[in-house]
């Protein structure tokens, strides 16, 4: 008797335990302070995701046109390397800002603004692709390959301005709390 208290006291406690341990749904309704916290509006991860995408290649380009500035051959190794992190980083924010469009797809504004950074995205993509060639070439030119990675670096940073421009108009506005008389 005593076994089969414990063995049902055990199985309540289980499934007490899982049933508070277990994650919240994906959409489950949000607390009172999430617009407070702007959470309503904008989606995070997709956001800051393809921005923080869109940096990191900028920064390897700005990187490699230093390390070329300093090696009269860059190492293959290298090249790969970077050439393979861009590519990387460039594919990840256009996926990011693929489900952006997702998520805003009932908001035509937005979906624009998105569209108009894809477009910018493409272009970069070729730059990248011309950075590639430059690099595989025989007779390397570091000149030219620095160039690349410069334009590709401005690109990338005009495409990173008008996403943070983007999402700040998405983001709702702060509201302040009315000043107490005194």
């Amino acid at each position: 008797m005593i076994s089969s208290r414990r063995l049902l006291l055990g199985t309540a406690l289980a499934i007490a335990a899982s049933l508070t341990l277990s994650p919240a749904p994906v959409h489950a309704q949000k607390d009172a302070g999430a617009k407070a916290r702007g959470e309503h509006s904008v989606p995070f991860w997709s956001s800051r995701s393809s921005a923080r995408r869109i940096s990191s290649a900028s920064q390897y380009a700005r990187d490699f046109q230093r390390y070329m500035a300093a090696n009269p051959k860059p190492d293959p190794a290298v090249v790969k390397e970077v050439t393979t992190e861009i590519g990387n980083n460039l594919a990840e924010a256009k996926k990011h800002l693929a489900q952006l469009k997702q998520d805003f797809a009932g908001n035509k504004d937005a979906v624009a603004g998105i569209d108009s950074i894809e477009k910018q995205l493409t272009a970069a993509f070729d730059e990248h692709k011309l950075l590639c060639e430059c690099c595989e070439k025989q007779a390397f030119d570091k000149i030219a390959a620095m160039e690349c990675c410069d334009t590709l670096a401005k690109q990338l940073d005009k495409i990173l301005t008008e996403h943070d421009e983007l999402m700040l108009k998405l983001s709702p506005k702060a509201t302040t709390a009315p000043k107490k008389s005194k």
